[in-house]
């Protein structure tokens, strides 16, 4: 008579095919190198070496485009708008502009929400004590001193929108200011009407764990263009939602254990200063409520930069550090 062990480790590989029906709850085919244990119950791994390709991302998201045009929102700025520090409109009419001047009421900029005219821009500027003209100002000066007037009023104003990054909104989000090579401020205009989403939108897609495949080339490029750290930052943490996704559609299969499951929630919630548990309840935050913009203000870049560390080990030993 041969006993046994109530408790028996193993190890081995294991394949599920792509099952193609409609109401399949696994639609995609992946395979697991791993090891257990005969006293996991109904999980096959304590822990397991999920590579994840090409094939698998495309079983899973397909490779149709899914987010169409389409706004939610507009972009926000950094400051709300009971918060503006607003001129009286009387004031602002008192300032006298010399008649060379006049073209600049055919040429508008965005300033609080609304669009206003250059002319209106330099008389709020002068108005709010933030630049003065001359009594005699020199003819063909009136394009410098809307420049200027815009400047004051909307460039020098611009303030971080996220933590730790570098990158200027207006505060009311229709421009970003981005620096060049050479230290110099850029502007960006923000139009979601002719892209057909805000940078939040478009964020909130990458985040989500959507690949670039299944989002619009020209969403993408937008984001890029005009937050390039937002950007990055979704790609982050995107990925890292994506991979655990699949982890835990294997959780729930039975094929990763409990164990496997609280390590890669451990490993997500380096980037937001979450223990598994907490990870967990955000987690499933965002995903009844479509929302992952929370996840930018509780990204960690010192938890980001050590999950990048435990990611280049894991590439190098081919499994779980």
């Amino acid at each position: 008579m041969r006993l046994q062990p109530l408790a028996m480790n193993y190890s081995g590989s294991y394949a599920k095919i792509r099952n193609t029906g409609e109401k399949a709850p696994f639609r995609y085919s992946i395979k697991v190198d791993g090891r257990g244990n005969t006293g996991n119950h109904k999980s096959l791994f304590n822990f397991g070496t999920v590579s994840i390709t090409e094939h698998i991302v495309n079983d899973k998201y397909g490779t149709a485009v899914t987010n169409g045009p389409r706004i939610q929102a507009h972009t926000l700025g950094y400051s709300r708008s009971n918060k503006y520090d607003e001129i009286p409109e009387d004031k602002i009419k008192a300032v006298q502009l010399p008649e060379s001047f006049d073209d600049l009421k055919e040429c508008n900029e965005y300033y609080h929400g609304r669009m206003i005219s250059e002319y209106e821009m330099i008389q709020t500027a002068v108005a709010a004590g933030k630049m003065e003209l001359p009594e005699n100002p020199k003819p063909g000066t009136a394009y410098t001193y809307a420049k200027e007037a815009f400047k004051v009023l909307v460039q020098d104003e611009a303030r971080p929108k996220y933590a730790g990054s570098a990158t200027l909104y207006s505060e009311d989000g229709r421009y970003t200011f981005t620096k060049d090579p050479n230290g110099n401020l850029k502007m960006h205009f923000i139009d979601d009407e002719g892209v057909g989403a805000s940078l939040e939108n478009i964020s909130n897609w990458i985040m989500s764990g959507t690949p670039n495949r299944n989002i619009e080339t020209r969403y993408l490029a937008y984001l890029r263009s005009a937050d390039p750290e937002l950007y990055d930052k979704a790609q982050h943490i995107g990925m890292e939602v994506r991979t655990y996704g699949f982890m835990e559609d294997l959780h729930e299969e039975g094929v990763l254990s409990d164990k496997q499951n609280t390590y890669d929630l451990g490993l997500l919630g380096m980037l937001f200063g979450k223990d598994p548990d907490g990870m967990r309840l955000l987690l499933h935050k965002c995903r009844t409520s479509g929302n992952y913009l929370n996840l930018l203000d509780m990204y960690d870049a010192d938890g980001a930069e050590r999950l990048k560390k435990i990611r280049e080990e894991q590439l190098k030993r081919g499994g779980v550090v």
